[in-house]
Formats: C-alpha cells, structure tokens, sequence
C-alpha cells in the first residue's frame, strides 16, 4: 500500500492510500497538523515499525476505512463502508495501542518531558527506532511546500506486533 501525504495549505494536509486490496481513499482535512509531523504520519510511522496490523493504517491496508477516510469510487463506497465498520469493531485493541505508542514516541521525540514512558508494551529500542524515522520523514515533509507531496510504502506484516497475544 502507498500512502500519500499532502500539504494542502499553510496548516493543512490530506492522506490518501491506494494499492493492491486496498480501497483507494483519502482522507481530508486530516487532523493533527504538525509541520514536522503530522499526527497520521506518526501513526503510520508507529504502525509499520512496530507490526500494528489493526491500527488506522493496518485497517486501511485490510481494505477498511478506519472510520475516516472516504472512498474515491462511489460505486463502492457502501461495500468498503460496510467491510470499514467490521474491520473497525474487530480492531479496538490495536487501534488503541497504536494511540498510546504515539504518546510515547513522539512524545518523546519532540521531547516533552511529560510523555509517557515505554512499559511492557514497547522497549526502549522500539522507541530509539521509530524517533530516528520520525526524523527521516520529518525531515522531507518539513521542506513540502503547499501542493506537494510525499508518499510512503506500508510493509507491516505482524511480525513484530506488540502487545497482542495473537
């Protein structure tokens, strides 16, 4: 899955994802603005380092919505909302744990002094690991200017899914 993130004015970006199984979407305004780092980006940055599959964009990857984004083919648009809604409910684990491991990771890459710290959940290799790729995203979407993009490759596999038991 490709994931398209876009400066669409001064405080504002779009997110689309398209690929193979994937319901081509978008999502915008998306929230979180951040001129280094966008919410959603460090979602997506969060979910594909540490293998969370039911996050917002393991959701996506599994042909759902997550619940904010929208269709581009109408046609479809009420199958794709039906199988979002499913995949949404069966997920409310991950896509929680995918909150908390961005409190404490960007947390601590802006380096709020009141972030959460890592627990059983996340080690402090996993955090050492995703703020050094908030740095490498950070970095080219910092220098976007408003109109253009940068595009990202989901490769989550599960694999390292943390705080799950199966």
């Amino acid at each position: 899955m490709i994931v398209t993130f876009t400066r669409r004015g001064e405080r504002r970006y779009r997110v689309s994802v398209e690929g193979p199984g994937v319901g081509a979407s978008w999502m915008e305004p998306a929230p979180g603005y951040d001129p280094l780092l966008p919410h959603d980006m460090a979602h997506f940055v969060v979910e594909n380092e540490l293998g969370i599959l039911g996050g917002v964009f393991g959701q996506l990857a599994a042909g759902g919505t997550a619940g904010t984004f929208h269709p581009y083919d109408e046609s479809k648009r009420r199958k794709i909302l039906k199988r979002g809604k499913k995949i949404s409910s069966m997920e409310t684990r991950d896509a929680v744990l995918s909150e908390k491991m961005i409190a404490i990771t960007h947390g601590r890459w802006r380096g709020d002094p009141l972030a959460p710290k890592p627990d059983k959940d996340l080690s402090e290799g996993d955090v050492v690991g995703i703020c050094a790729k908030f740095d490498v995203v950070s970095k080219v979407w910092s220098q976007l200017k408003v109109g253009e993009s940068m595009s990202l490759t989901w490769s989550a596999s599960g694999d390292k899914k943390k705080g799950r038991s199966g």
